[in-house]
């Protein structure tokens, strides 16, 4: 059984390390009946590319790597 392993790779300098960016932010909204606020709490996950520092979305990551997954599937 062959083992086959795909990188994500930069697309600005190539390189295959990446560092986890958290952001923390919180959403407030009125609300008609009430003076009150109501809030949600976000954390957003991005990666940095630790050579050149460009930052791509958990989505984006997530959407390259089922890229490989299906084009490894099409070659069988």
């Amino acid at each position: 059984m062959d083992v086959i392993r795909d990188f994500f790779f930069c697309e600005a300098c190539q390189s295959k390390a990446f560092r986890q960016v958290y952001t923390f932010s919180m959403v407030f909204q009125t609300v008609n009946f009430s003076d009150d606020l109501i809030y949600d709490r976000l954390t957003e996950e991005s990666y940095e590319c630790t050579q050149c520092g460009k930052i791509y979305s958990k989505e984006q990551v997530e959407d390259k790597l089922r890229e490989f997954k299906q084009t490894r599937r099409s070659r069988d």
